[in-house]
């Protein structure tokens, strides 16, 4: 079984380098990579949750992809969950509608049973801007989690969401999930395998495996981001993430497509710009 995970697309109705690549990817998808599954983990739009004309230019290019796709929200779908969310862009119930409204679901489960050399595995997204939120949805995510796992017990899980679990040495604000909630999920499977998170936010590709979980960020399609060595982040190239799957064996490799360039300063692009400029015209 092969997966295709990208992530971080910050697609604009103004067009511009996320909406650019985002029509480069569905093309190979459809003609070269073939996969069985792809997923998105989130920061779907370019900035704004609340924009629906940036929401709907992402849904048509979506729309073009053959695979079974899912997409899961980032901050930057449905606000952020953080005492001190991005200029003041919280999470909130209707964001979450909204993005239900256009996509379906924020989260999702399959089971394996049916492909080709993954009968046992079972393959679950969530929102993670829920986790630690106190809204609602969160309660009700963290129940259908829960019934999850109790189905998948046994089975070997790949788990996608937006924000890392964790960064070496912990959470950290805004770049992870706080740890109240990975220790919470990584209970809630405590009676599955879990073997993969797979992720985005960060921006860049690294694969690493704490414990007997391999841990996977997705970086950004839209950009490249320099190193930060004080993060212990290296540099970061657009591309995607190809997942392969054996029976229990899985591994996963950073595949550059064919005409993704990641523009080097995203805050300069002219999209950005105006989306910037919406932002602050709403808050004024």
């Amino acid at each position: 079984m092969r997966i295709i995970q990208f992530s971080d697309t910050h697609i604009s109705h103004l067009g511009g380098v996320g909406h650019r690549n985002a029509e480069r990817l569905a093309q190979y998808l459809n003609e070269v990579a073939a996969p069985d599954l792809a997923v998105n983990t989130g920061d779907v739009v370019i900035l704004d949750p609340d924009a629906a004309d940036d929401r709907d230019a992402a849904m048509r290019i979506h729309e073009r992809i053959h695979a079974p796709l899912r997409v899961l929200p980032g901050n930057h779908d449905v606000g952020e969950c953080a005492a001190e969310p991005w200029r003041g862009i919280g999470v909130s119930s209707q964001r979450v509608r909204d993005f239900r409204s256009a996509w379906g679901s924020d989260r999702f489960v399959l089971f394996g049973d049916a492909a080709r050399d993954a009968q046992d595995w079972a393959f679950v997204g969530l929102n993670s801007e829920l986790c630690s939120s106190g809204l609602p949805e969160e309660d009700e995510q963290w129940t259908w989690l829960e019934e999850v796992a109790a189905e998948a017990a046994g089975k070997s899980v790949m788990l996608f969401l937006h924000k890392p679990l964790v960064i070496d040495d912990g959470a950290r604000e805004n770049v992870t999930l706080t740890g109240a909630a990975r220790e919470r999920i990584l209970g809630t499977f405590r009676g599955a395998d879990l073997r993969v998170a797979a992720t985005g936010h960060v921006h860049r590709y690294r694969r690493t495996t704490a414990g007997d979980v391999m841990a996977v960020w997705a970086p950004s399609l839209a950009f490249s981001t320099p190193a930060e060595p004080r993060l212990k982040f290296g540099p970061g190239s657009a591309g995607i993430v190809e997942y392969s799957i054996r029976g229990r064996r899985v591994d996963a490799r950073f595949v550059k497509v064919p005409g993704i360039e990641g523009a080097e300063d995203f805050s300069a692009l002219p999209e950005v710009q105006q989306s910037l400029e919406a932002l602050e015209r709403r808050s004024a």
